[in-house]
Parts: structure tokens; C-alpha cells; sequence
């Protein structure tokens, strides 16, 4: 696979394509909007939404931002399935599934994208709320109710469902033994 940087983003823009199909043909305005996207894309990874927003909020036309897109897309530089797939994977230590579609949808990426996505991505949550679980009591015990309503609030804050919650908090204090 070919390693893309800025100096091959600029051959791109100079009409230089190595083994890419045609991408679509832009005029002097439209070059300078796709020139702006593929700089902000070499910062970090964007939606379509995000990247339509940050070049309209730079003050470029709809017309040019689309074309812009357009060609970000078709060399494969905006792809807002694989976008979901790489925010699932470094979010899925940390956020309940809920929580990450939420934020995806956000960010303009469809329902659709946003499910593929999860089935790319191994992704168990009940495993998750346990890891947590540990993570902020410790080791198994039984805990008194201000500690139970911490740890609660904690999960629930990262939006895992209630009943999730209470079957792993039940499963944490039985372990115990006590």
C-alpha cells in the first residue's frame, strides 16, 4: 500500500494521480477548499459532517466544500465507515456502546455505518462494566450504599444501561462471598 503525506497530497492537487482513478476535476477555488480539507485531514481523522463544517466555518462556499469532499472521498481520505470503526476501537475501553453511538451520530456518521461498524469491532460491554467495576472498588466486596451509588453514578455517567448495572454491582458484592 502506498504511504500518503503532504507532498503527495500536493501532487494530487496538481493533477498527478499515481494509481488512483480520476478523482473529480477541480477549478482554481474548489483546489484551494480540497487543498484546506487535506491539511486539516493530516491533523486528524474527520467525518464528511465535520470536514463540510470546519471548510464552511473557513468561509468556503457550498459548492467548493462539496467538490472538496468529494475528492477527499474518492482517494479514500474521508470515510466515515472506517472512521466509526477506529473510534469504536479506541473508545471501547472506556464508553458504553450507547454512549459511542451517540457521539458518532454526532459527528454525521449514519446508522447504518455506525452498525457495520460494531459488528467490524468485537465489543462486549458486560465485560467492560466489570473491568470499571474493578477498576474504581477494587477488589470484590461488599460495598455500603454510598460507595454502591458511586460506583452507579460512575457507570451510568459513561452510559451503560441500569440494568446492566445492577446485575454487574450484584455479581461484584457475590463475589466477595459475604
Amino acid at each position: 500500500m502506498k504511504e500518503w503525506n503532504a507532498v503527495t497530497f500536493t501532487n494530487n492537487l496538481n493533477g498527478e494521480f499515481p494509481d488512483s482513478p480520476k478523482p473529480p476535476v477541480l477549478t482554481d477555488d474548489s483546489r484551494k477548499a480540497a487543498a484546506r480539507a487535506m491539511k486539516l485531514l493530516l491533523y486528524k481523522g474527520r467525518t464528511r459532517q465535520e470536514l463540510r463544517t470546519r471548510l464552511l466555518e473557513e468561509g468556503f462556499p457550498e459548492e467548493q466544500t462539496s467538490k472538496a469532499i468529494e475528492y477527499c472521498q474518492s482517494f479514500g481520505y474521508v470515510n466515515d465507515e472506517k472512521y466509526a470503526e477506529n473510534y469504536i476501537a479506541s473508545m471501547k475501553f472506556r464508553k458504553s456502546r450507547n454512549m459511542i453511538r451517540r457521539e458518532l451520530e454526532d459527528r454525521g456518521v449514519t446508522e447504518e455505518e455506525i452498525s457495520q461498524a460494531f459488528d467490524e469491532v468485537p465489543y462486549d460491554e458486560q465485560e467492560l462494566i466489570d473491568q470499571l467495576i474493578l477498576k474504581k472498588a477494587g477488589e470484590p466486596h461488599a460495598m455500603d450504599d454510598k460507595e454502591l451509588r458511586r460506583t452507579y453514578g460512575f457507570l451510568a455517567r459513561k452510559g451503560f444501561p441500569s440494568s446492566e448495572i445492577w446485575k454487574a454491582l450484584r455479581t461484584f458484592q457475590e463475589a466477595s462471598g459475604r
